[in-house]
């Protein structure tokens, strides 16, 4: 590799603890920082750097965040580190999904297999579903009243 590129090049622009993030390689850290602190990057450098030590190879990696934004600005930052420190080190193989996207990979993958037949659908929303309950029930319910019924409330953590 040239200079500038490789493991080191990887940790060149953090700080010392996310330098600390990135170098533990081997089973879970937990990193506890506020927002903007680069948690986000500090991970895509982890990743980066078990790629480029060749502790890992980059289409094993299943990283998974809670928020689509999450998941795509850490794909984002795999994209550039991969083209600054570590050219053609497959960066972009890795799979950054949200949680929800991951399980729904998977059992779309392993449902034909494991239970037989198509995987059930995901439907974009439950307002469909909700009228057509209330359909088969002879119930009249408009459209307002379904979309109230379809979104979810925040949970009270008082007493019920």
């Amino acid at each position: 590799m040239n200079a500038g590129q490789g493991p080191d090049a990887v940790l060149e622009a953090l700080d010392p603890d996310q330098q600390e993030v990135a170098r533990a390689t081997r089973g879970p850290v937990c990193v506890l920082a506020g927002a903007g602190t680069g948690k986000t990057r500090a991970v895509a450098h982890r990743i980066g750097y078990a790629v480029a030590s060749g502790i890992v190879r980059p289409d094993r990696v299943l990283a998974v965040t809670f928020t689509t934004r999450a998941a795509g600005e850490l794909r984002g930052r795999l994209r550039q580190l991969g083209s600054v420190a570590v050219p053609g080190a497959g960066l972009e193989q890795v799979q950054a999904r949200t949680f929800h996207s991951a399980a729904l990979r998977q059992l779309t993958h392993f449902w034909p297999t494991t239970v037989g037949g198509p995987a059930p659908a995901v439907v974009e929303s439950k307002v469909g579903l909700l009228a057509e309950a209330a359909r088969r029930l002879r119930l009249r319910i408009g459209l307002a009243e379904l979309r109230n019924c379809a979104t979810p409330r925040p949970r009270s953590n008082g007493p019920r």
